[in-house]
């Protein structure tokens, strides 16, 4: 698929998607440049290949994803050309944001301030984003959503790559076996029943039981149930009484539409509302759906 036809799918299924959640369509338009960007990136091959042979199947079986086995981000990786051309992206859906965009990906440019290293503390404390961006006279979190979009792209370019290489495996856990994130939303195929996982970080799809909760691994179906808007059955949020966790799921008839899981999610974002109000929490913040 060349650029421009990848940009016209994503473009007619945001459309579809706002069809049938109008009251989404703000979010899903700001969205529009963002993972078109993104879709096409990563679609590149990473500036440098891993050596995959160090990932053991066998630890993958046991539920040690291939995060906890290999680095995933490199210092030579293409990361400040991703967050220049990602910056680009966010100031065309989210103009509002132009001013500290252009502070942050100007002092990107300038080596001022490294990808690199937000990645390499975030790996170390989890805290790269105040450390990082310290000494920014804008708001931290503009920092850490742009670092957010740029690790997706490389994530997802290694995520192709290591299911490449590695072919079949098995993997039983509600997390992510190539980033270890939890999943942002699940897909459930009414023919058959089968559950599938969408982990946000890195793209990869993975299918899970329907009778365990990802989160928390609880198997009893006592305390966990899918929560309904009237009139919208294809649409729903799994919740854990146990963990207070939820995660928003649609229900695929067919395969007649192309499909994009991110913008699934992003087009649920009611539905994240709603949930959030309940008490519950999602399973893994992404930039769309921290509302607090």
């Amino acid at each position: 698929m060349t650029t421009n036809e990848e940009a016209t799918a994503i473009k007619n299924i945001i459309t579809r998607a706002v069809e049938q959640n109008p009251q989404n369509s703000e979010i899903l338009k700001a969205f529009e440049p963002i993972i078109i960007m993104q879709r096409h990136l990563a679609a590149q091959s990473s500036s440098k290949s891993l050596d995959y042979s160090l990932i053991d199947k066998e630890k993958l079986r046991a539920g040690v994803p291939v995060s906890r086995q290999i680095k995933l981000f490199l210092p030579e990786d293409s990361l400040k050309e991703i967050a220049i051309l990602m910056a680009t992206a966010v100031k065309e859906g989210m103009p509002q944001l132009t001013e500290n965009i252009d502070m942050i990906s100007g002092l990107i440019q300038e080596d001022k301030l490294k990808p690199a290293d937000y990645f390499k503390a975030f790996m170390d404390d989890n805290k790269a984003a105040d450390d990082w961006g310290k000494n920014l006279k804008t708001s931290p979190s503009n920092a850490s959503f742009l670092m957010s979009l740029v690790s997706r792209v490389a994530l997802e370019q290694r995520a192709k790559e290591i299911t490449a290489a590695l072919g079949a495996f098995d993997w039983e856990k509600g997390c992510c076996p190539i980033c270890g994130s939890f999943p942002s939303i699940a897909l459930i195929e009414e023919e058959g029943g089968k559950r599938f996982l969408h982990c946000s970080s890195c793209g990869q799809d993975w299918r899970f039981t329907r009778v365990s909760c990802p989160y928390c691994e609880k198997e009893e179906l006592k305390g966990m149930d899918y929560f309904y808007i009237e009139n919208k059955t294809q649409e729903s949020a799994f919740v854990c009484d146990k963990c207070k966790k939820y995660l928003v799921t649609i229900y695929r008839a067919g395969k007649v539409f192309a499909r994009d899981m991110d913008i699934s999610a992003i087009s649920l974002i009611h539905m994240d509302i709603i949930m959030q109000g309940k008490g519950y929490e999602p399973m893994t913040a992404c930039v769309w759906n921290v509302l607090s």
